[in-house]
């Protein structure tokens, strides 16, 4: 049985008053009720429990059927997370569409859907008319002809529930009576809402206190350029290399503060791949080789997982706390819903200056593994390395919203200004075939060969160095900037990478 905390309790409560409220009133509209509470606080164990004593808990002779949504696979992770938490009461069933019996939801049943199945009525097996005459429609006609109530819960809401087709799907084919929507970013609150305070979810030492972004980065560039005098500076690596040795001395240094510590926990570091583009070599060999050569953690010696969608490794036993892997390739399969509280890095490769990455990702790396906060609280945060300059964090990836915005008052009169444009934008990204003529009379007359120095003695790059956040559920433009509640900040350094420089000796020539 799994203890509840306080402010878990307090939702669920919540959960059931307002519901239970929401579904009193006689209007004919159907009614949504917002359940928002921060990545890491354990949602599906609160609505869990929160249908759980709705069902059993009952002053009435009302019976329920509901549905549970989802988008991509998540569905599955949460009804296996269900059927375990309703293992020994039995208080309801968790079926899939093909479990369906006597064409309708029973009594205290929860049916699982994947999201997009549904929301895509045209080529969805589930949605469409067949001669069997089992489809969505038909099973949830039936459900409330034998007076059961459907209640909708749509898992990440913040996803898919709020766009034309989603609404007009669930008015016209699921019908809910109620439908609740789960989010640690939701788009609208609904007829009512729940929130859970991120405080309190610290308080209860559930996730992590703070997310650091390259922690003594600035340091260990500054001290980098003092040793020039070097035969071999250690800035002659990539900035990829050397982002992945940041992580993985931080990551062996975790370990070292839970041994102290007297815990099992062995840190796991993820590696985010950035996604193949054309013409470019995919950067997942390029990491497996980096790891083993320089650092020995390889699939063979259980010490590295993958995690891709063509490529599955090592991941039979990796959420245990005691895990033998240390590091975790992946892209974007488990941005949403996967659950390994040991998980303490994120490394971010990514190939274009900046990235904006969803709270989904960050949230991986929140969770605290023991449940617990430490009294070194270099346990109490999570950690970020990347090689960008700068990182916009949103809550919905796909969203584009300003931060700030402006009205003009309304003294002012309309005004009619001339448009000026370029036809055509590719004339602003293409050189006139004239170019090449004017470029050469101009080399010539500039003697420009004589001034190309070939010999360049570094290159430079701008890093985030020591920036830290202490709320991933907010919607953050530019780490580097100044924000007025200071739940983010950081600064860049310039980092100079240097061409290695041979240690040998020229070969002595012998005399006859």
């Amino acid at each position: 049985m799994i203890a509840l905390r306080y402010y878990q309790e307090k939702a669920i409560d919540e959960l059931r008053a307002k519901s239970n409220n929401l579904l009193r009133l006689s209007s004919a509209r159907p009614k949504t009720l917002s359940f928002q509470a921060p990545t890491g606080s354990g949602k599906t164990i609160v609505v869990a429990e929160f249908l759980k004593r709705f069902v059993l808990e009952r002053d009435d002779d009302l019976r329920f059927s509901f549905i549970w949504a989802a988008p991509r696979k998540l569905h599955t992770q949460s009804k296996e997370k269900l059927e375990r938490y309703y293992f020994d009461s039995k208080a309801l069933r968790c079926i899939n569409f093909e479990d369906i019996s006597n064409h309708q939801i029973g009594n205290k049943e929860i049916l699982f859907l994947n999201w997009e199945s549904i929301n895509r009525a045209e080529n969805s097996v589930i949605i469409r008319d067949n001669e069997r005459d089992f489809n969505l429609s038909t099973v949830l006609k039936n459900t409330i002809d034998e007076e059961r109530i459907i209640i909708l819960i749509i898992d990440e809401s913040h996803h898919t529930a709020d766009s034309e087709k989603s609404v007009d799907l669930i008015a016209s084919t699921i019908k809910p009576r109620l439908t609740i929507e789960v989010s640690a970013t939701p788009i609208k609150r609904g007829d009512d809402s729940v929130v859970v305070q991120r405080e309190h979810v610290i308080d209860d030492q559930m996730i992590k206190e703070v997310v650091s972004i390259n922690p003594g980065f600035k340091n260990t560039i500054v001290q980098g350029l003092a040793d020039l005098g070097r035969v071999k500076s250690e800035l002659s690596e990539s900035a990829d290399d050397f982002v992945l040795r940041m992580a993985i001395t931080q990551r062996n240094h975790l370990k070292r503060l839970f041994e102290d510590a007297d815990s099992d926990v062995n840190p796991l570091l993820l590696i985010q791949l950035p996604d193949k583009r054309q013409g470019e070599e995919d950067k997942k060999d390029d990491v497996e080789h980096e790891l083993k050569e320089r650092h020995s953690i390889t699939v063979a010696n259980g010490k590295l997982a993958v995690y891709l969608s063509e490529d599955k490794r090592n991941l039979e036993q990796i959420t245990r706390i005691d895990s033998e892997v240390e590091v975790m390739i992946f892209k974007q399969a488990i941005a949403l819903g996967w659950d390994c509280p040991r998980a303490a890095i994120l490394v971010l490769f990514r190939e274009w200056k900046s990235f904006r990455f969803s709270v989904q990702t960050l949230g991986r790396i929140m969770r605290m593994p023991e449940l617990k906060h430490y009294e070194n609280n270099e346990l109490n945060a999570g950690y970020v390395f990347t090689n960008l300059g700068d990182l916009t964090i949103d809550p919905d990836i796909a969203g584009f919203a300003c931060v700030y915005s402006a009205k003009r008052r309304d003294i002012y009169k309309p005004l009619a200004l001339t448009s000026y444009h370029a036809k055509r934008f590719r004339e602003e990204t293409r050189l006139n075939p004239e170019f090449i003529d004017v470029f050469f009379r101009a080399a010539d007359e500039l003697n420009l060969k004589d001034k190309i120095n070939l010999k360049v003695s570094g290159i430079s790059k701008q890093m985030v160095t020591d920036g830290f956040i202490t709320d991933i559920d907010t919607k953050i433009e530019h780490l580097v900037e100044p924000h007025i509640d200071e739940s983010y900040g950081g600064e860049t350094t310039q980092r100079r990478m240097l061409p290695v420089q041979s240690t040998q000796s020229p070969p002595r020539r012998e005399c006859a």
